[in-house]
């Protein structure tokens, strides 16, 4: 009971530590409510829309267990100081665990209701009449949330775990300030191989999908995932391999401008982000493909289903779209927003080598407009290879009105996308305004 008390006290104290963990869990469970609800309603209809929970619950997996390493960070000297005051080591593990299941139990229940209720709203005017004998169905939803919701917190728990039994209190204490390394430098060529593999094979399968007959279509599209997500993967574990070697070889060009610093924030857990901006463009496709998917349904000459059933999917696809972008932009933004709150008085060092607030706001803008780009950058290459490939493919099977639809839908979505990255953009540039002038 007093470590219960102590948790929740904690958790009072850290809530800034844990807003990130609060926002990400809170729009993953609302997201993977509306996904449970969607993937009954498709058991019904004879949809196979049960993979979308358990991407979701993929994605929530790497990005919780991030934040938890960053919460770990964050609040390592606390720790320490629990340890020198007699601690054991199990007791503070099962503290923070249990900070941590508190805090997620919230947001489940925050996550829920407005997934239960977003969907309700919006689902209530196409299919409510037809299921309203099966409300039972709700409930049912709302069990597979709670399935997926353990399933995330019982493997993030044990990482973590494992984790906290190897950390010293020495290596508390500077755990915050640590930053990632590579033991060879050569590592990235590795990498870079896969990626190149793994890129050629995802594009020898579009090629199949495009050129081969429709009856070897089925089976190449149940493959095309595979090297698709290692490639995305690879390529930036070669990226950010690459960047951190080149960052240790002390080049000269990197001492222009700010170039060093910039190099420097990008690489300092190398590894870490590699995976997390991996995650990202991958929401990023799922974003493009939801939105592409729902818009081609939502046209009056495709008829593939009945006439309501295709616009209540063309709709659901063009939501699922919008959850991927906002998942895509909250979660960078909140992350940079922290990031910079943290690092405000490391910038002091700036000031004292004759950078002006003019300047230090120019750099800081570059670094926001960098990483909330990166994740795309594999996305963009994935587009230029495979978008005209599909739309040859879509101009054969649909009426000559239709031509270029591919084209023509995928840059609308990269208006729409534009327009979010200058929000989101101007969000993150607005706040970090306060944190410049602290360290006047």
């Amino acid at each position: 009971m007093i470590y219960l008390r102590l948790s929740i006290r904690n958790a009072k104290r850290s809530f800034r530590d844990y807003l990130l963990y609060v926002v990400t869990m809170t729009i993953l469970l609302a997201i993977m409510e509306i996904s449970n609800c969607i993937a009954i309603m498709g058991e019904l209809a004879d949809l196979q829309t049960i993979s979308l929970p358990l991407l979701i619950t993929m994605i929530q997996v790497v990005l919780i267990g991030y934040i938890d390493n960053f919460i770990l960070k964050q609040r390592a000297k606390e720790f320490a100081s629990y340890l020198l005051l007699g601690m054991s080591k199990k007791k503070l593990e099962n503290l923070f665990l249990c900070e941590i299941l508190l805090i997620g139990l919230v947001c489940f229940l925050i996550g829920t209701t407005i997934g239960f209720s977003v969907y309700g709203r919006f689902g209530h005017h196409t299919i409510w009449h037809e299921i309203k004998r099966y409300a039972f169905l709700y409930g049912k939803s709302i069990l597979y949330t709670l399935c997926c919701f353990c399933l995330v917190e019982i493997i993030c728990a044990f990482r973590l775990k494992k984790r906290l039994e190897k950390l010293q209190i020495r290596e508390l204490m500077y755990e915050k300030k640590r930053n990632q390394s590579m033991k060879k430098k050569d590592n990235y060529r590795k990498w870079g191989i896969v990626f190149i593999l793994s890129f050629a094979c995802m594009i020898g399968f579009v090629c199949g999908i495009v050129f081969l007959p429709e009856d070897h279509i089925v089976y190449i599209l149940s493959l095309v995932a595979i090297p698709l997500i290692v490639s995305v993967y690879a390529f930036y574990k070669w990226i950010f391999s690459y960047l951190y070697a080149y960052r240790k070889t002390n080049s000269v060009y990197l001492y222009h401008k700010n170039r060093l610093y910039i190099m420097a924030s990008l690489t300092s857990n190398f590894k870490t982000a590699a995976t997390i901006n991996a995650v990202f463009c991958m929401c990023f496709l799922f974003s493009v493909v939801s939105f592409i998917v729902g818009m081609l349904m939502l046209q009056p000459e495709i008829k593939l289903f009945d006439a309501d059933q295709q616009q209540w999917m063309g709709t659901a696809q063009i939501c699922i779209c919008i959850v991927f972008a906002i998942i895509y932009f909250s979660i960078l933004s909140l992350q940079q927003i922290i990031e910079l709150r943290q690092n405000s008085k490391n910038d002091q060092i700036l000031r004292c080598i004759g950078k002006s607030n003019r300047q230090i706001k120019a750099l800081v803008n570059q670094l926001i407009a960098i990483k909330l780009t990166f994740p795309m950058a594999m996305a963009l290459i994935i587009f230029v290879f495979c978008i005209p490939l599909l739309n040859l493919k879509i101009n054969s099977i649909l009426p000559i009105t239709m031509r270029n639809t591919i084209l023509r839908f995928t840059g609308e979505f990269f208006l729409c996308t534009l327009f979010f990255y200058l929000c989101y953009f101007l969000v993150v540039s607005t706040m970090s305004k306060q944190y410049i002038k602290s360290i006047k």
